[in-house]
């Protein structure tokens, strides 16, 4: 049996750096709900383009839907580690 973990998206709430050089994220709420944002930099023009995506939750915890995936997110709140499956692992900046 799969141990599910609860969190509330509230925590999750403010900006990650990714420990493996992905994009940066910004999680924050918009009414009742919450967005995540991947803050792409092109590497040329140094510009910020951001790329917002409505955090969503099924069954198995939450997720975003993230080049056309399911991209999973979950949270150690011991170590306070962020995790997005197709991305990686991030800390809180």
């Amino acid at each position: 049996m799969k141990e599910e973990i609860v969190f509330d998206l509230s925590m999750l709430v403010g900006t990650w750096e990714s420990v493996n050089l992905n994009p940066t994220i910004i999680i924050y709420r918009n009414g009742d709900s919450y967005l995540l944002s991947i803050i792409h930099i092109n590497e040329t023009s140094k510009q910020a383009s951001p790329a917002t995506y409505d955090i969503q939750e099924d069954g198995d915890g939450y997720f975003i839907s993230y080049n056309m995936k399911r991209t999973a997110i979950s949270y150690d709140a011991k170590i306070d580690l962020l995790t997005l499956s197709a991305l990686g692992d991030y800390m809180r900046n």
